[in-house]
């Protein structure tokens, strides 16, 4: 209640309607609205002109398409000053032709983002244009992340107006398809770390701060390139069981082995791993059956991390069902296997 940002809204909002009053419930509104706006003075003041026509609530509901809606009756008002996209249009058409395709880019991202992730999307040539755009004020300088790396970040309302950008320039897939590719290197990568004692607290911090943009980049794959998001999937189950994501792993597990397929190169990784994720449901004639099932189709295959995972878990299974002679077969040929 006591922010500028809502004081501004409030003075506005007040110019038209004299009987506007910020309770606690309006405040709560407000408190949204402005958050939404990243706190741009002259978005506030175009969304303030809007709350006596739609109310607050309707006003919030209508922000996915601030750019119609947050626009200036005042015929007096500087051409940029008249809606909010004229203000981001005017800041754009200053910028060169490859920084402004740098900003398009780089709008793919839902969050914070590293130097060294914007050249994975934008080009291996994109960092002076990140370093011109934080001067332009059109990126917010870097910030320490939880894994100790630093990331710029955008501010919503321009990573949209950048979006409707990308979507004229048909960069979209283009765009997508570098993000995937630069989440899968990560999990892969961070997958390597988790699987080490000392590399483990550092790779899950590291997936914790690209948490954004991961399922970003899955839910492209998942759309356009199903081999990809199952190998993206399976890079990340260690983390979903680390971090207790049991039925979120599961279920993107589960589809991206269904669009992919079985001759898909991690499947059999996948339906381990969906099984492990799902040993907390104590479905276990299910649970024996999947595991059965990936154990028998490796059986005459060389030795293989999935073959040992599937005796394993299903020796976890068979112990939990009281078969113990069985249990304590599997494991004992999961431990061969192994070394």
């Amino acid at each position: 209640m006591t922010s500028e940002a809502v004081a501004l809204f409030v003075d506005r909002a007040r110019q038209l309607d004299p009987h506007f009053a910020l309770d606690d419930e309006a405040g709560a509104l407000v408190a949204r609205l402005v958050a939404h706006l990243d706190g741009l003075p002259l978005a506030i003041e175009l969304a303030a002109a809007r709350a006596e026509a739609l109310g607050l609530a309707e006003l919030l509901n209508r922000l996915d398409d601030r750019f119609r809606l947050l626009v200036s009756a005042q015929r007096g008002a500087a051409a940029r000053q008249r809606s909010l996209e004229a203000t981001f249009y005017w800041s754009y058409q200053l910028l060169s032709a490859s920084e402004q395709r740098v900003l398009r880019h780089l709008s793919v991202f839902p969050g914070p983002f590293t130097l060294d992730a914007a050249m994975a999307i934008a080009g291996s040539d994109a960092g002076p244009g990140v370093l011109h755009l934080v001067d332009c004020s059109l990126l917010t300088p870097p910030r320490t992340g939880p894994d100790g790396r630093s990331r710029y970040s955008m501010l919503e309302t321009l990573r949209a107006y950048a979006r409707d950008r990308l979507r004229e320039a048909g960069e979209e897939h283009v765009a997508g398809a570098a993000l995937s590719a630069h989440v899968l290197q990560v999990a892969e990568q961070a997958a390597a770390g988790l699987a080490s004692g000392d590399g483990e607290l550092a790779a899950a911090r590291w997936l914790d701060a690209e948490d954004a943009a991961i399922y970003q980049g899955m839910a492209w794959a998942l759309d356009h390139d199903p081999p990809a998001a199952l190998r993206l999937a399976v890079a990340l189950a260690p983390w979903w069981r680390l971090r207790g994501r049991w039925i979120q792993g599961t279920t993107l597990l589960q589809r991206a082995a269904e669009r992919a397929g079985p001759g898909a190169g991690a499947w059999y990784s996948a339906r381990v791993w969906i099984c492990n994720l799902s040993l907390g449901t104590s479905n276990y004639d299910t649970l024996l059956g999947h595991y059965s099932a990936v154990a028998e189709a490796l059986g005459d295959a060389p030795a293989s991390g999935d073959l040992v995972d599937s005796l394993t878990g299903r020796s976890a299974v068979l112990r939990n069902l009281g078969r113990l002679a069985e249990a304590t077969a599997d494991a004992r040929a999961a431990l061969a296997l192994a070394r």
